[in-house]
């Protein structure tokens, strides 16, 4: 089915690419060696440190890397979009040398802002990664194995944190001297892709979609899978290009050609028709973010320290838990294809949320008590958020490759990623002052409730994505939000339930629409269903809108405030029918 070049593009990829994530991780097992190094520094420069002014540095060192993926995941659409895919990642491999190379010759500089500046080189290179890695290798594999493609990505992910926490050990290359190198090592990975994957296909998606190469895409698909299998992948690009463009011409984007133009990122918050898929996309990966995972892998160390236990078994419970997080994210690639990527998804967050809840459990018995048993009781909850954390660490970043159309696949991608790297630098710059401010046990409860809040929106708004093409994904996502809207609306309070609090009569019966008022709605806009066709050449997607009763449009509040102008007009209808009666009893 799969042909030796697939599987050497996916190789070369996932650890030249996805590699990169190694970075990150890198400055937990030998935090106090380098801060020794800072401190040594900034007194030879006559500048000493207090404790906390080398805390706030030693941040800035950490999260430096998170401001970096920013930047690369601003970067992801156009240069997806203007150097191809493949292209693109060769270019991310040259700065991820690059920023090695700075890493290597800090300490021999004496140089704590070029350390800095190569995080942020380096955090580069892991914003354009986030995007770029999984996007190729799902553009690049058929429909019922591009999830177990994607998780490829966050194995090598999984593999390069567990192998930073090993390689920075103070036993392996995080002593005094040679730490350089271990902060150095993720370029080693990126110059091998940069000599490889130059004689590796560009996407198919991408050449026929984006370049409009049909003969190209053919010669791709042939040296990636055989025949068969290349024609249908050719047949299921034809129609997601043709679905694409249909939503093009309506949303009135398209050039005079005929040809899509590029798609916008405002587009997708002005598109009815994106706006729901982008909103689930956000959400899930800001889901992810706030589970805490970047506090956990930047300061896991320090967690155990502050949990009781000696600088050795930290160091060694933060490499244990990188090795649960690898091995559970390997296990992801048999249960994404076979439970669904929203069946792991409820897990995951669901089981963070029990081990995050533990976790602050036992910091409070420990802080008040010392005892031992609640230390090591945080190592076992620390695995077990590492399990949930590790089995559905994939889902975020391949949602937004799913449910968008490949025109508007780069700019949720370069969205998504943004605010993941975004809440990444925020949640590892203010973590220690906020622990600081109320203490190691309430550090973790804005994580709890953040977790817990998006188990119910991914319950009622993610739909399943496995082996379904955009098409129906985007039907799903919209009869999830109708329903979601019509549930809102069928579970009013009653007209006795109103509190009076509101400063409303709780004899309103506007806030409970009867079963005639709902058919006299229906009925209203069924009566106007054909104008309403007819001027949809005209207004669009707006024409339907004009055409629906506001007590539905505006929800419970717009409903609360017409009701007014509502008790009004049924007054005079009621006193009319009074009038009608009376002059027929006179007669």
């Amino acid at each position: 089915m799969y042909k030796r070049t697939y599987y050497i593009s996916v190789l070369v990829v996932a650890f030249g690419s996805s590699f990169s994530f190694y970075s990150y991780d890198v400055v937990n097992p030998a935090q106090n060696i380098v801060m020794r190094w800072l401190n040594d520094t900034y007194r030879a420069r006559g500048q000493p440190k207090s404790a906390s002014e080398l805390d706030f540095v030693w941040s800035v060192v950490v999260s430096s890397i998170a401001v970096g993926a920013i930047c690369g995941a601003l970067s992801t659409k156009p240069l997806a979009e203007k150097l191809g895919r493949r292209n693109a990642l060769i270019a991310n491999g040259m700065l991820n040398v690059f920023g090695a190379l700075l890493e290597l010759f800090s300490k021999m500089l004496a140089s704590p802002e070029l350390l800095i500046f190569g995080r942020m080189v380096l955090g580069a290179t892991m914003g354009l990664s986030s995007g770029l890695a999984p996007m190729y290798l799902m553009e690049i594999t058929p429909m019922k194995s591009r999830g177990a493609a994607a998780t490829c990505h966050m194995i090598v992910v999984a593999f390069a944190d567990w192998f930073s926490l090993f390689l920075s050990l103070p036993e392996v290359l995080g002593d005094a001297q040679n730490w350089p190198v271990a902060f150095a090592f993720s370029g080693l990975p990126a110059f091998i892709l940069c000599c490889v994957l130059p004689f590796c296909p560009e996407s198919p998606k991408f050449t026929l979609l984006s370049r409009r190469d049909r003969v190209g895409t053919l010669d791709t698909l042939a040296r990636l899978v055989n025949v068969h299998e290349g024609q249908t992948m050719f047949e299921a690009l034809q129609r997601e290009g043709q679905s694409t463009q249909t939503l093009t011409v309506a949303d009135g984007n398209s050039d005079q050609s005929g040809t899509m133009s590029a798609a916008s990122i405002c587009r997708l918050f002005r598109s009815t028709e994106l706006r729901m898929a982008f909103l689930i996309s956000m959400w899930v990966m800001v889901a992810q973010q706030m589970t805490g995972c970047a506090a956990v892998f930047a300061y896991s160390t320090d967690m155990f320290l502050n949990a009781g236990l000696e600088p050795s078994i930290a160091r060694y419970s933060t490499l244990a838990i990188g090795i649960m997080y690898f091995l559970f994210a390997c296990s992801s690639v048999f249960f994404i294809e076979r439970k669904g990527r929203r069946a792991l998804s409820l897990f995951q967050l669901t089981l963070v949320t029990i081990s995050l809840s533990f976790m602050s459990f036992f910091s409070w018995i420990q802080a008040s008590s010392g005892s031992k048993i609640a230390s090591y009781g945080s190592i076992v909850a620390l695995l077990i958020y590492m399990c949930g954390y590790g089995i559905g660490s994939p889902i975020p970043w391949m949602i937004a490759s799913e449910i968008f159309p490949t025109k508007y696949r780069a700019s949720a991608v370069t969205v998504a990623i943004t605010i993941a790297w975004t809440l990444a630098f925020v949640i590892s710059l203010a973590y220690l002052p906020f622990r600081g401010a109320v203490g190691v046990p309430m550090s973790y409860w804005p994580f709890i409730l953040f977790s817990a809040f998006s188990v119910g929106f991914v319950y009622f708004l993610l739909p399943e994505t496995k082996n379904r093409h955009t098409d129906e994904i985007a039907e799903d996502i919209q009869t999830r939000s109708n329903n979601l809207r019509r549930h809102s609306l069928n579970i009013l309070p009653s007209a006795h339930s109103v509190p009076s609090t509101l400063g409303i009569s709780p004899s309103m019966e506007v806030l409970a629409i009867s079963a005639n008022q709902r058919q006299r709605l229906l009925a209203h806009r069924s009566s106007f269903a054909g104008t309403s066709a007819m001027s949809s050449a005209r207004s669009g997607k707006y024409a339907s809108l004009a055409f629906t009763p506001p007590e539905e449009r505006g929800g419970l509040w717009e409903r609360v405030r017409m009701y007014p102008q509502r008790q009004k007009r049924d007054r005079s209808s009621t006193e009319g029918g009074q009038e009608n009666g009376n002059g027929g009893t006179n007669l």
